[in-house]
């Protein structure tokens, strides 16, 4: 059984959901600027239809928070499930908590652009739009090393299960 992939989740995590952050902090972005201009333009404030769709875009973009939100959430709870069955020798408990330690040195330097990112002159107060993201990539390293001890408690503290069928 291949069960290295476990360890490299807590880095999966990190960078999926910085990545898919700062997108959608960018596409927020884009989104805002192109439908605040079009609808100063007359010819596109006058007809109804267009303006519907406007609308429903910034409804559909002010949305983009709760997805970030159910991604870390949904990743957090799958690195769970695949802890409790991958089979986990304790002598790998020592290269989970590396790759666990290298995951939040990563989320530190994540959280970091972020805070760059957000505070850039260029997105004004966008962040605003973005409360659980923000509060989630402000705090990532912490976040990080929860998931990670979970992840490290779920996967190694259970009995140990051999290839025979048999458990303890």
């Amino acid at each position: 059984m291949n069960s290295r992939g476990n360890a490299r989740d807590i880095v999966l995590i990190s960078v999926i959901v910085f990545a898919l952050a700062i997108g959608a902090f960018v596409a927020y972005f884009i989104n805002d600027t192109y439908t605040s201009e079009m609808l100063k333009v007359d010819e596109i404030n006058n007809s109804q239809p267009t303006r519907e769709v406007l609308e429903a875009s910034q409804e559909t973009a002010n949305r983009l928070d709760y997805i970030v939100f159910s991604v870390f959430l949904g990743m957090v709870l799958a690195l769970m499930v695949t802890s409790w069955f991958v089979a986990g020798n304790p002598v790998f408990m020592f290269v989970y908590f590396i790759m666990m330690i290298i995951g939040v040195a990563l989320s530190a330097i994540n959280s970091n652009i972020w805070s760059d990112v957000s505070t850039a002159s260029v997105f004004g107060s966008q962040v605003a739009a973005f409360p659980l993201t923000n509060h989630i990539l402000s705090y990532f390293p912490i976040y990080m090393a929860a998931v990670g001890l979970i992840g490290l408690v779920v996967m190694f503290a259970k009995p140990y299960m051999s290839e025979g069928g048999g458990s303890f």
